[in-house]
């Protein structure tokens, strides 16, 4: 993600104690949650497809750079 101000950025880091930090500005964190209530809002139809989930990845240039790859997934409607 870019540096401009203004602009969404995302770092996502596995620490050694084994928590995951999510740091982000506040363009970022929407982001994420546009992310997150995009797939709560799928029907249960949707989520049975490849639209149940979302990568953050460097490579997909929505994390900065030093991030470790995320996905977050809709597993189950009823869980």
């Amino acid at each position: 993600m870019s540096q401009a101000s203004g602009e969404a950025r995302l770092k996502v880091v596995e620490c050694k104690d084994g928590t995951v930090e999510i740091v982000g500005n506040r363009e970022g964190l929407r982001f994420l949650a546009s992310i997150c209530t995009g797939l709560s809002e799928l029907s249960d139809d949707q989520a049975k497809t490849a639209a149940n989930h979302y990568h953050f990845s460097e490579d997909f240039g929505n994390l900065e750079q030093g991030s470790d790859k995320e996905l977050i997934l809709l597993y189950k409607p009823n869980l």
